[in-house]
């Protein structure tokens, strides 16, 4: 009751702000800035603003009992997903001591936010939230928030259902539609039940003031929340509503929050923000410069000399592409056509078409002028996967800056390799077999589990690979331990199914020394548009066996379909050369799918997975323009959510983080992060060799890029 009376108090303010909102013009930049829980808002509640597309925050915030650890990604214009791991500082892991010990409890969940409208010269910007779906719902709360700006203030005004609503003050006008707001989904599901239920609705709101100091802002806002009905049986005393605090932003996107909240508690937050998108990441200081300008003579009316001599030209263009660290497999040059094909083999850059534009630019400087059209032909692993033919007049005259590059791209023909291309003429025959290898530290992490919130293992590992042929390959991986604490785990899996992946713990303790890898890889291009993989060995620290793919690529770059089947045994925990007694046939049929924003692929999958269940996936997945990739994903099998146990089922999201945005030199390489709520039996698939569509993706980048001038740079 005391609550209620609280909010009528303050109905007249409400009724300022809403006049605000309404009818105040807006004024600059809107004010973004994160909240405690990982989302863009005040202190604990949302606003209606929006970072860029690609805005990325990592952080933590602090107010007792609540500790967050959050990240944060804008996938899409007006999209906003959080993550987020809370730790419930008063209460145990579980309710039996002898299990949690003194491990608080921890709790995951998901949150997503889309916005409904722009902010425009009458109305205010508008968002509709989900917070905590998909996780415990411990914390689940839905709102609609609108947010204006004036001058230096940013105001925000919104109404909350489910925790936000802990001292509603308005009637809910879907009481009886969706249940009661206490009837939250099943730990893991994506139910909907009980969303925007309860009897009443919480109205809260704030502003954001920009102070005369740069970087510097006074926040305050009116919490709906009244933490009286906290999970966990852990109600807290509000002796004030009102939450007040100052955000500062210092260089290199971190932003600092101090508050005083709930008239009783200081809170503290810390921010790291970057963008996918507008990052460039660090300056290619190593890269060697663009190749120079070539001037074509009046030779250029000329017919290439039949005489002319591939074998001396391809030399000269095989050295001016090393110095871009572009590899040649291959020369040709025809007289009568007047034309030249290159096949390129290693590139160093994450976008193709730089690679294949100095590709282009390099060979002009040496080739004869009569020569008037260049070819080059992509290749991965003896695998021919796009072709690009170069008009070289207007290649030349567009970096002498006679013609546009719209111009030139309009000459500029991208398709699948031509089945009877001319063999190379340069070199006779590749050097093989071909070694290569190196050392690099890594790192295998554990979050959020009940022996302890984190779990971790430095590691070297040593690789190794030889390509006895231009299509087969052997590759190798040693995992040396340098320090972890996995031997602290003592959780046994509890899963009634087939322990296919649930018993990862025991390969963690006890394959400190371990054969990572031993695995045999044979690509080849089967036909047009067609390409094959025959892989058999070690494929990962679980499994080993034989597997085969199938990929289909037509021109089109919007979709590709690919089959793989493979049949593996479950390796020993040492991860020596043993194998236990578990063996199964998996195999998948997969639609990829590139949607109509650029560098957007949805992934759709049928098959059967490790534990012999059968279902489907849906991954979708992003390339930003800096190399990042950022995806998610979920499996949903015949196995019931009891069968799966907590979760319901598999799901997950993922990051490939490209090297070369912390490296001085352009490269290719990168590492991936994916992150499982829970590591369940259900939904698992193996991972067996190099995957087709990866491989021959540039094929896709070269058709759909996100920046056509990259030719040129």
């Amino acid at each position: 009751m005391n609550s209620i009376r609280r909010g009528r108090t303050l109905v007249p303010c409400w009724l300022l702000l809403v006049a605000a909102l309404a009818f105040q013009p807006a004024w600059a930049q809107p004010i973004l800035s994160v909240n405690d829980y990982g989302g863009t808002g005040l202190w604990q509640t949302p606003t209606a603003r929006y970072g860029g597309d690609g805005d990325f925050s990592l952080g933590v915030s602090s107010g007792a009992p609540y500790n967050r650890l959050f990240v944060t990604l804008v996938p899409l214009p007006g999209i906003e997903t959080t993550l987020r791991y809370t730790d419930i500082t008063n209460r145990l892991y579980s309710d039996i001591p002898e299990f949690s010990g003194e491990q608080s409890y921890k709790d995951r969940s998901f949150d997503a936010r889309l916005r409904l409208a722009r902010e425009s010269d009458l109305l205010p910007e508008l968002a509709l939230g989900l917070r905590d779906v998909g996780g415990s719902s411990l914390f689940a709360s839905q709102y609609l928030v609108a947010s204006r700006r004036h001058y230096s203030f940013d105001w925000s005004l919104g109404v909350g259902w489910g925790r936000m609503a802990g001292s509603g003050v308005l009637p809910n006008p879907f009481e009886g539609l969706t249940g009661q707001a206490e009837e939250v989904p099943r730990a893991g599901s994506l139910g909907v039940k009980g969303y925007f239920g309860g009897r009443r609705l919480g109205l809260f709101g704030g502003v954001v003031w920009q102070t005369p100091v740069s970087g510097l802002e006074a926040v305050a806002e009116y919490d709906a929340n009244d933490f009286s009905k906290e999970p966990k049986d852990n109600n807290q005393t509000v002796r004030w509503p009102v939450n007040v605090g100052l955000k500062y932003r210092l260089p290199f996107g971190v932003q600092l929050g101090l508050s005083y909240q709930r008239g009783d508690i200081l809170a503290f937050q810390l921010a790291l923000q970057s963008n996918f998108v507008s990052s460039p990441g660090f300056p290619k200081l190593f890269d060697p410069p663009p190749p120079p300008p070539h001037r074509s003579s009046a030779a250029a009316t000329v017919a290439v000399s039949p005489v002319a001599n591939p074998e001396k030209l391809g030399g000269e263009v095989q050295s001016v592409l090393q110095r871009q660290r572009i590899g040649l497999t291959g020369f040709a040059l025809d007289p009568e056509q007047r034309r030249a094909d290159l096949w390129l083999g290693s590139l160093p850059y994450n976008e193709p078409l730089k690679a294949v534009g100095r590709a282009a630019r390099a060979a002009s400087t040496v080739l004869p002028d009569s020569v008037s059209e260049l070819r080059l032909t992509g290749k991965v692993a003896g695998a021919e996967i796009y072709q690009v033919s170069v008009h070289r007049p207007s290649l030349d005259r567009t970096v002498l800056g006679a013609i546009s590059e719209d111009e030139f791209r309009r000459t500029l023909i991208i398709s699948s390799p031509e089945p009877n291309k001319p063999a190379p003429q340069f070199p006779r025959r590749l050097d093989f077999p071909s070694f290569r290898g190196g050392f690099s530290p890594q790192l295998r992490s554990s979050v959020g589990g009940p022996d302890g919130f984190y779990f971790g293992q430095i590691w070297l590992r040593a690789a190794a690979g030889v390509s006895l042929t231009e299509r087969w390959s052997l590759s190798a991986q040693l995992g040396a331990n340098v320090y972890n604490n996995f031997d602290q785990i003592k959780l046994k899996s509890d899963s009634v199914l087939p322990h296919v992946r649930s018993d990862i713990v025991r390969y963690l303790q006890e394959g400190e020394q371990s054969l990572v890898r031993l695995e045999s890889d044979y690509i080849r291009q089967l036909g047009s548009n067609w390409y094959g993989r025959f892989s058999a060995g070690i494929f990962e620290e679980m499994y080993g066996g034989v597997a085969g793919e199938l990929l289909y690529r037509p021109d089109d770059p919007r979709w590709a379909v690919g089959m793989n089947l493979n049949r593996v045994r479950q390796r020993d925990f040492d991860q020596r050369f043993r194998f236990r007694d578990y063996e199964v046939t998996t195999g998948n049929l997969t639609g990829y799918f590139q949607l109509p924003r650029p560098n957007l692929l949805l992934k759709l999958s049928l098959g059967q997975y490790l534990a012999g269940d059968r279902g489907g996936t849906v991954e979708l997945s992003r390339r930003f323009a800096n190399g990042m990739r950022a995806g998610v994903f979920a499996t949903k099998t015949n196995v019931s959510a009891d069968q799966f146990g907590e979760g319901s089922f598999d799901k997950g999201f993922y990051f490939v983080i490209p090297f070369d945005l912390f490296q001085p030199r352009s490269t290719r390489a990168s590492g991936s992060f994916v992150f499982r709520p829970l590591t369940r039996d259900g939904g698992q698939m193996v991972r067996d060799g190099p995957a087709l569509y990866d491989l021959t993706y540039d094929a896709v980048q070269l058709r759909i890029p996100e920046r056509p001038s990259l030719f040129f740079e």
